[in-house]
């Protein structure tokens, strides 16, 4: 009786402690098996052993993961004080290191990727800073995975990670260096402003001082150019003209109407009578 209930328990203890050591491992994972605290191998994807107690295991992700770099003011060569942030781009190659070598991957790429980034800015000018994203991202990289392979150490714990691409997103300029780049850009901008009227306004004397020697051997053409400049008044501007004979526009001042320009002379030859006979009665 008693034999019965001690191989139901030693049963039950089996089929437990398999179904606490069974451990399914994703296919975008790997895990890290440690035995009595020692490292003893990988465990793939599927389904996996780990034996209650005496080992234990940590999970891995192997896919592409990004970390951003927070922003940071950064002191550039000609002394400008930038604000500047990115995204950094990674994947784990060798997930052993990863766990072994290295205590909080995130925090640490984190903080070497701004150091880094730091040190570059800090042997550019502003100008080169806003131009060069570029070559600042390829620079960065290439600093970045140095450090990852760990290649100046002599005893080499490289982290077992590969940085695949560096994203530099915003570079923020101080406000009063915006304000005085946009005076110089205003400037800039109504200097060729400027320039380009000033080249119309000479193409357009030339094409006038041809016009000008045309109108000067037919005077018609001059006086029909002047009616139509009236026209086109009068139709786009609703503009109220008031045209004036040329007879009123004498530089003496003299001005005449021609429809009582023979009145006038009539009343003149009258006059220069009446005087002669007075002169003759005296």
């Amino acid at each position: 009786m008693v034999l019965p209930i001690i191989l139901l328990i030693i049963g039950a203890l089996v089929v437990l402690f398999i179904v606490f050591g069974l451990k399914v491992i994703n296919q975008y994972e790997r895990g890290v098996k440690f035995t009595l605290g020692k490292y003893t191998g990988i465990m793939k994807p599927g389904l996996n052993f780990v034996i209650p107690i005496i080992q234990n295991y940590r999970r891995v992700d192997i896919r592409q993961t990004t970390i951003n770099l927070p922003p940071q003011e950064v002191m550039t060569k000609d002394q400008v004080n930038l604000k500047i942030d990115g995204v950094v781009f990674y994947v784990v190659k060798e997930p052993e290191k990863v766990i072994l070598n290295v205590e909080n991957l995130e925090h640490q790429l984190e903080a070497k990727a701004s150091s880094e980034l730091k040190e570059i800015i800090g042997n550019k000018t502003m100008k080169e800073s806003l131009s060069d994203r570029m070559d600042i991202a390829n620079t960065l990289l290439s600093m970045l995975n140095e450090a990852i392979e760990d290649k100046n150490s002599k005893d080499k714990k490289d982290w077992g990670i590969e940085v695949k691409a560096i994203q530099i997103n915003n570079i923020e300029l101080p406000k009063e260096l915006i304000r005085a780049m946009s005076k110089q850009a205003e400037a800039e901008r109504e200097k060729e402003a400027r320039i380009t009227k000033a080249l119309g306004e000479f193409e357009a004397s030339k094409k006038f001082g041809e016009a000008s020697q045309v109108y000067e051997k037919n005077p018609s053409a001059l006086r029909l150019r002047e009616l139509q400049t009236f026209q086109e008044i009068g139709t786009e501007h609703n503009t109220l003209m008031m045209v004036i004979p040329s007879t009123m526009a004498n530089p003496d001042g003299k001005w005449v109407l021609p429809m009582g320009l023979n009145e006038l002379r009539n009343n003149e030859n009258s006059r220069e009578k009446i005087n002669k006979k007075i002169e003759k009665k005296k």
